[in-house]
This record gives structure tokens, sequence and C-alpha cells, in this order.
């Protein structure tokens, strides 16, 4: 016999809220819907015992999905993969899982954003910044490894992280991803984007070292 655990009240109620945001808007989601979908008897107070306003449910929605974020990360960097290959297909992967799981908060963003500027503020500057912080320290590390010239890091960065991210909101946005192509393709083409520019970072080097000892 399998034992079911369902999610604390206060988690399904901010799952179901988010939930509901992304789909009808936040006007067009009473209190009496998201505590209906969280298995509360709706209009009973139930998310007022947890909650103080319907605001306060997209703010526990971000520090939820920041407190898991920073949880994955410290993970992964805990890993010692010691390949490049290896490293980059990690990354891909992890921003994909990554943008999946917060297109639901992307599409309040977005319809949302005029009415909640400080959450965008906040959504930007605790999720979109260290992201691209992030992708810029893999580039660095990329273009160190392939004992490269000075580069542009935070161009090739943007260049890196953009890419996903447009895979992602257009797979999410029309149902169907860019082109065409699946998700493993585009990891593997990714990854061996960067390896390419790894190997040509090496010939590069190599080729300015001749050139000094001759």
């Amino acid at each position: 016999m399998t034992l079911r655990h369902d999610p604390p009240t206060r988690e399904r109620i901010v799952t179901e809220a988010i939930r509901l945001f992304a789909e009808r808007g936040f006007r067009g989601t009473t209190v009496g819907e998201i505590e209906a979908a969280a298995g509360l008897v709706p209009r009973s107070g139930g998310l007022y015992k947890h909650f103080p306003s319907k605001e306060a449910l997209l703010e526990a929605a971000l520090e939820r999905h920041v407190s898991e974020l920073e949880a994955v990360r410290s993970a992964i960097d805990l890993m010692p993969l010691g390949d490049l290959r290896s490293e980059l297909t990690l990354v891909a992967r992890w921003t994909l899982a990554e943008l999946g799981a917060e297109q639901q908060l992307v599409k309040i963003i977005q319809k949302e954003g005029d009415r909640f500027p400080e959450l965008a503020a906040q959504f930007h500057e605790r999720l979109v910044k260290p992201g691209y912080e992030e992708a810029t320290k893999v580039i660095e590390r990329v273009l160190q490894e392939a004992g490269a010239g000075e580069r542009d890091t935070r161009a090739l960065a943007a260049i890196a992280l953009g890419s996903l991210v447009n895979y992602r909101i257009e797979q999410t946005m029309f149902g169907i991803p860019p082109a065409g192509v699946g998700e493993e393709e585009m990891i593997e083409t990714w990854v061996e984007l960067w390896m390419t520019l790894a190997r040509s970072g090496k010939l590069e080097a190599a080729a300015v070292s001749g050139e000094k000892g001759r």
C-alpha cells in the first residue's frame, strides 16, 4: 500500500493560486476559486488563515521559487564533474528545467507587471540577473580552459542564456519548440556550439604562441 503525502495547505494554496493567476489573470481569479482548487471550502476564509491577501500569494510564490533555485544551484556547485562537456550539458538541462518551472510566474509578470512593479523588479533582481551572472561564470570557465584571449563574456553569456530562454518561451507560448527542434537536440547542439568555441580558442591561443616563438 502506497501512502499519499499531500503538500501542506499553505503550499497547496500558493501552487493553485499561481496556476490560476497565470491562466486567468490576477483580477480574474477570486479567493473562493483559489480555496476550491486548494481543497478548501470556497469562501470559508481558509485562505486568510495563511495569507493576508491575494498579493501576499505572489510574494510567497517568488520566495518559494528563489529558495528552490538556490538549493539546486548549491547542489550543482558541489558536483565534481571535471569534464567541460558534462558540465555544459548539466547547465543546459538544468537551465531549461528551471525556465520551465518559472513559466507561470513569467506569465503573471507579463500580464500584471504594471500592477505589481515591485514584484517584477524582484523577479529580475533575484532570478533573471543571477541567471546571467551564472552564465557569465560558465563562459569565463570555457574560455579559460580554452586558453582563449579576452572576449566579451557578458555578451557571450547573453547569447548562451538567451537562446535557452527563447527556446522555452516559444515552446510554452505556441506548444511546439522553435523550428520543431526537440529538447535533446537543442541541448546537444548548444553544448557542441560552446565546445567548438573552446576548441577554436585553443587553436587561436596555439597560433598566437607559435607566432611569438618565431
